[in-house]
């Protein structure tokens, strides 16, 4: 991923979920900083969507405690604030200056080094940011390196006879390669 000239909200997060990936940053904090920025996004105004540079996050973060300001706690607002103001931070230093970028938080003492994750390592953090933009009713199961598969809407109170019945309808979709299923060889 290389900056595009778009200093969205979207491309924030989209950069902090390749730099999660790719190990530029810390996975679990790049998580983190998708959460909060998410939990505020809803507040930003049209412009400061649009251009992260214009967001002044003590603003965004007084505006989201007076609209907001009983459902949730001052410690976690300012975590989120935080954790919004190190988002920008390292969003507009990669744009600036991508080839040369470090992560001003600190944490990438504890990121592993460029390129170094393994390919089951990548797929797990790439499902774990993929289940961050999806509801939490959508499982993702990463099938391949290339390809995760989705399951919504499970009940909580899922009978193994249920669960038998949906794995019948996804084996119907499986090519015939000659191997036998682990399972139907009893």
């Amino acid at each position: 991923m290389m900056p595009d000239g778009s200093y969205s909200v979207d491309t924030l997060l989209e950069f902090h979920k390749h730099a999660g990936v790719t190990g530029l940053i810390n996975p679990a904090v790049a998580r983190a900083r998708r959460k909060a920025v998410e939990q505020l996004a809803d507040e930003m105004s049209p412009a400061e969507r649009a251009d992260v540079r214009k967001l002044d996050v003590d603003t965004l973060a007084s505006r989201f405690h007076k609209l907001d300001g009983a459902s949730i706690r001052n410690e976690a607002l300012s975590l989120y604030a935080e954790r919004v103001r190190m988002a920008q931070a390292d969003f507009l230093a990669w744009s600036e200056h991508p080839a040369t970028f470090r992560s001003v938080g600190g944490e990438d003492s504890r990121a592993l080094p460029r390129g170094s994750l393994t390919a089951e390592r990548e797929v797990a953090e790439r499902v774990t940011l993929e289940s961050t933009d999806n509801p939490g009713n959508i499982i993702p199961i990463a099938l391949r390196t290339d390809a995760t598969v989705y399951i919504a809407n499970l009940p909580l109170d899922l009978t193994p006879r249920e669960a038998e019945r949906i794995a019948r309808v996804v084996r119907a979709f499986a090519s015939d390669d000659g191997e036998i299923p682990p399972d139907a060889a009893s």
